[in-house]
C-alpha cells in the first residue's frame, strides 16, 4: 500500500522515497488489504468501486481464455499429442521467469514515476495496449521458436498493466473501505473468470481471430472505464518530481530477508508456495487431461470451460459458508478436499466425473484462498514493512509457474510414452502420476502451515 515507508536509515537509503504496493507478480491477483491507519483519502462510492475494478474484471476474462483455453491448444497443436506437456514447459519457465524479475522491477520502476498524466495510469493503459497487440503473435501455425519469444512478451505486457493496478487501488482506497473494496475486487475476478469460461465454451468456434477481437475489445473497455471514470489518483502522484536512484544490491536483498528473519512468516511463504505447485498444475493441465483421457464428444476446450464452471460458483460460496476463524483447521480440511480432487482425477475417465472434481476442488479452494489471506495477516513482521513483506509472499505465485508445471509437462510426457509401450495408454499412466505429485504438494502445505506457531 502506497504510504506505507520504510522508516529505518538503511531502508531509506535503499528506496529512496518509493513505496511499494502489495501485488500479485503472476496473475496479478488483489493482495488482502490491512486495517489500519485513519485517512483523508475521499470515500468510494459503489460506482467508484465498480469503476475502479472495469479493468480487473476484463484482465482476469482476458487472462482465463489465454492461459486456461488459448495457450495449451496452440500447444498441442505446434508440438502434437506427444509432445505437448514438454512443449509447455518450455513456454511457461519462460513466462515465469519474465513474471518473477519484471515484477520487481516494474514495482520499484512505477513506484518512483511521476508525470502530469499520473503514477499509475499511464502504465496501466501501456500495458493494456501491449496485452491487446501481443495477443497477435500468438498463432498455433508458428513454430515454437517463435510463439515462446512471443508469449513472453504478453506476459511481460500483463505484468506492466497489473502491477501498477495494484498500486492504483491502494492508492485510491480508504483504510476504513479496504474490506468493501476488496470484496468488489473479489468479484470482479471471479466474474471476469466466469465470463471467460462461457466465452471459452464457444472460443473455437469463433475463431482465434474473431476471439483476440473480442478479448481485445473486453481489455479496452475495462481500462477505460478504470482510467477515465475510476478515482483519482492522489494530488502526489501528478508532476514530474526527480528521485534518488536505487541501490539494487541492498534493495533486493531486504526484499526477501523476511523470509529467513521471521519464522512465521517464511512459513506462510513456503505453505502458500507448496499449495501453489498443486493448484498450478491442476488448472494448467487440466485441457490436455480432457483431451487425452476423458471420453466426451467436447472439443477440448470447451470441454476445460465447462468443467471449470462448477468451481468458480461454488468457490466463493464455500468461502462465505465455511468458517475460517481457526485457520490451520481450514487449511487441513481444504487440503483434504484438493487431495480427493486428485483423486478423482487420477482415477476418473467420463465427462461428468470431471464436473464433480472441479466441484470438490471449489469446496475447498474457496475457503483456502479466504483464510490463507488472513494467515498473511496473522504473521506480517512489521506493519512499517507491510507492503514490501506482501509483495514479497506474492512471488509464492510465480514461482510455481517456474517449477510445477514445467516438471508436470516432462513427467506427463514420460508417463505416457511409458504407457504406450507397456500397452496401458489408456489409463494415462502419465496424469495419474502428475496428480500423485499433486497430492504430495498438497501434504507437504498441510505439514508446513502446521509448523506455523502463531496461527491456530
Amino acid at each position: 500500500m502506497p504510504g506505507l515507508e520504510i522508516p529505518d536509515a538503511a531502508s531509506q537509503e535503499v528506496l529512496g522515497d518509493m513505496q511499494l504496493p502489495a501485488i500479485d507478480h503472476e496473475r496479478g491477483e488483489a493482495a488482502p488489504l490491512l486495517p489500519g491507519e485513519p485517512s483523508a483519502k475521499p470515500q468510494l462510492t459503489v460506482a467508484k468501486m465498480v469503476s475502479l475494478n472495469a479493468f480487473w474484471f476484463s484482465y482476469q476474462f482476458y487472462w482465463f481464455l489465454v492461459y486456461t483455453g488459448t495457450v495449451p491448444r496452440h500447444i498441442a497443436q505446434i508440438a502434437g499429442p506427444e509432445k505437448k506437456g514438454s512443449a509447455l514447459s518450455l513456454v511457461s519457465l519462460s513466462a515465469g521467469f519474465i513474471n518473477l524479475i519484471l515484477a520487481v522491477l516494474v514495482g520499484a520502476l512505477n513506484d518512483r514515476f511521476s508525470s502530469n498524466y499520473g503514477r499509475r495510469a499511464p502504465w496501466i493503459v501501456l500495458g493494456a495496449f501491449g496485452m491487446g497487440c501481443s495477443l497477435w503473435i500468438l498463432w498455433p501455425s508458428d513454430p515454437l521458436a517463435i510463439y515462446i519469444p512471443g508469449y513472453a512478451l504478453l506476459t511481460a505486457c500483463t505484468v506492466l498493466a497489473s502491477v501498477p493496478f495494484n498500486g492504483l487501488v491502494a492508492d485510491a482506497t480508504p483504510p476504513e473501505q479496504r474490506g468493501r473494496v476488496s470484496a468488489v475486487m473479489g468479484g470482479a475476478n471471479l466474474g471476469g473468470y466466469l465470463a471467460g469460461a462461457i466465452v471459452g465454451v464457444f472460443a473455437e468456434q469463433l475463431g482465434d481471430v474473431q476471439l483476440y477481437l473480442l478479448m481485445c475489445t473486453v481489455l479496452a473497455i475495462g481500462t477505460s472505464i478504470t482510467v477515465l471514470h475510476g478515482p483519482r489518483e492522489p494530488d502526489v502522484n501528478f508532476g514530474v518530481v526527480t528521485r534518488a536512484p536505487i541501490v539494487w544490491k541492498p534493495f533486493l536483498v531486504a526484499m526477501v530477508s523476511p523470509l529467513w528473519t521471521h519464522r512465521d512468516f517464511g512459513l506462510v511463504f513456503a505453505s502458500r508456495f507448496l499449495f501453489q505447485l498443486g493448484i498450478a498444475t491442476i488448472q494448467q493441465f487440466m485441457q490436455y487431461w480432457i483431451s487425452d483421457c476423458v471420453n466426451t464428444s467436447f472439443s477440448p476446450q470447451r470441454a476445460v470451460s465447462i468443467a471449470l464452471l462448477p468451481l468458480f460458483v461454488i468457490s466463493p460460496v464455500a468461502a462465505l459458508l465455511i468458517p475460517s476463524v481457526r485457520r490451520k483447521v481450514t487449511v487441513y480440511t481444504s487440503a483434504a478436499l484438493m487431495c480427493l480432487t486428485c483423486a478423482v482425477l487420477i482415477s476418473a475417465h467420463t465427462f461428468p466425473s470431471a464436473l464433480i472434481a472441479s466441484a470438490i476442488f471449489g469446496i475447498g479452494y474457496g475457503p483456502f484462498v479466504a483464510c490463507e489471506g488472513a494467515m498473511l495477516l496473522d504473521v506480517l513482521p512489521s506493519p512499517e514493512t507491510a507492503a514490501k513483506d506482501m509483495s514479497l509472499w506474492h512471488s509464492a505465485l510465480v514461482l510455481p509457474q517456474i517449477v510445477a508445471v514445467p516438471v508436470a509437462g516432462w513427467v506427463r510426457d514420460w508417463g505416457q510414452n511409458w504407457g504406450k509401450t507397456h500397452g496401458s495408454a489408456e489409463q494415462c499412466p502419465g496424469y495419474q502420476l502428475i496428480f500423485a505429485i499433486c497430492v504430495i504438494y498438497f501434504l507437504a502445505g498441510s505439514v508446513a502451515t502446521r509448523a506455523i506457531r502463531g496461527i491456530s
